[in-house]
């Protein structure tokens, strides 16, 4: 009994050695393990990154082509017949178009409008306003009332619209100031009437009731 209680007593300390030399040779173990643990991971993850990298390269590539591809102007290749037959057409159209044209600028103007405008352009440019502006009246009812062209109408009421609308305010603004001539006239301030008459014929020289008045006011005021 003794012996066998000695010899417990000598494997005791021996256990608790092992134990003690145990502890840092698994901790040692299981790091070693982690560290290869994760290398491994490490060495999986960037041997996918490269067998993806070509794929997507190519992928790109692809699209790029793909696209170039639907973008390329298409190229149509056209027979000298049919390139030829389309100038053709053309020219033919533009020979229509030119025709019509000539057609339309050619429509033959009424004699009595155009004799009427004729009259109106040659008493403006005599300064016959007073005859201007009726005759440019009557040409443009003429004008409307002819089987002209709705298009050629409006030609010809533009090429008049200038002269009558001068020869109008010319006639409106002479009455104004013989009105005034007038009034002052009766007024006996003669002075002011003379100068409104004056005024009239300066802008109107052949207009003869304002010649007339300023001759007679002139010898109401003893002047030559």
């Amino acid at each position: 009994m003794e012996f066998n209680k000695s010899k417990k007593k000598t494997e005791a300390p021996e256990n608790s050695l092992l134990k003690k030399f145990n502890k840092p040779l698994i901790k040692i173990t299981v790091i070693m393990l982690l560290f290869l643990l994760s290398f491994s991971t490490l060495l999986l993850i960037s041997g996918c990154k490269k067998k993806s990298a070509p794929e997507t390269t190519s992928a790109a590539s692809v699209s790029d082509t793909t696209a170039a591809e639907s973008t390329a102007p298409a190229k149509t290749s056209e027979s000298p017949a049919s390139t030829k037959d389309s100038k053709e057409t053309a020219a033919e159209t533009l020979k229509e178009t030119a025709a019509e044209t000539a057609t339309e600028s050619t429509e033959a103007i009424p004699s009595d409008v155009s004799d009427l405008v004729d009259k109106a352009n040659g008493y403006y440019s005599s300064g016959e306003y007073g005859l201007a502006k009726s005759t440019y009246r009557k040409a443009m009812l003429a004008i409307n009332d002819s089987e002209l062209s709705d298009d050629a109408k409006q030609d010809l009421q533009d090429s008049i619209q200038g002269n009558y609308d001068k020869s109008k305010n010319i006639v409106d603004t002479v009455l104004i100031h013989y009105g005034n001539a007038m009034q002052l006239q009766y007024e006996t301030r003669y002075e002011e009437a003379k100068a409104e008459l004056e005024a009239a014929l300066a802008i109107y020289p052949k207009y003869e009731e304002a010649q007339e008045a300023y001759e007679t006011l002139k010898a109401m005021m003893g002047l030559d």
